[in-house]
């Protein structure tokens, strides 16, 4: 019976150490596929938080992208409104001086217009020109500035031209011009 006893003990003690060999390995195995777990965890969030801020990115630059291209549209059709805005008021203008030269107030302005050039010439030779639309004016302007006056073959539109040869200077007060100045200078 001492043998069964011996049997027993060693039994025991063979299976409890086979027991907790076997429980090691196991804690151990569990530990290494924790760690790997955790390591491949931490890869996973890492590459998902760096697609995350690659397609953030991505739309940040999509939507600027948009933004500056709407932009610029918006930018082309106001300036191609602008444009429009300003031939439409030239236009009216170009139109109220048409009307304002039937007027006597217009054969006001081109009298002072030449008395002016006259001034300014302080007696050199000087050519004073009109617009060939007032050639039905001019002897009534030449008998009022007792200047002679000539008819231009260009049209600006109103207003007169003067020149000066001896000085070489042009002295323009057409309406042609003054139209150009002002489309040139204006903004909205």
């Amino acid at each position: 019976m001492k043998l069964d006893i011996k049997l027993d003990h060693f039994y025991k003690s063979v299976i409890d150490d086979a027991t907790a060999k076997s429980a090691a390995i196991l804690a151990d195995y569990k530990k290494q596929l924790y760690a790997l777990y955790d390591k491949r965890r931490e890869e996973l969030l890492a590459n998902q938080a760096l697609t995350l801020k690659t397609e953030a990115s991505n739309v940040a630059r999509e939507k600027n992208k948009q933004l500056s291209s709407e932009s610029l549209m918006i930018r082309r059709r106001i300036s191609e409104k602008k444009d429009a805005l300003k031939n439409t008021l030239f236009e009216d203008v170009s139109e109220k001086l048409r009307q304002f030269m039937t007027t006597p107030a217009y054969e006001e302005l081109l009298v002072s217009q030449i008395t002016a050039a006259l001034a300014f010439a302080n007696g050199d030779p000087i050519t004073i020109y009109l617009n060939p639309s007032d050639a039905n004016k001019q002897h009534a302007l030449e008998q009022r500035t007792e200047t002679p006056l000539t008819i231009s073959t260009i049209d600006f539109i109103g207003g007169t031209r003067a020149v000066i040869h001896e000085r070489h200077i042009l002295i323009d007060n057409s309406f042609i011009t003054k139209l150009t100045e002002e489309k040139e200078q204006f903004q909205f």
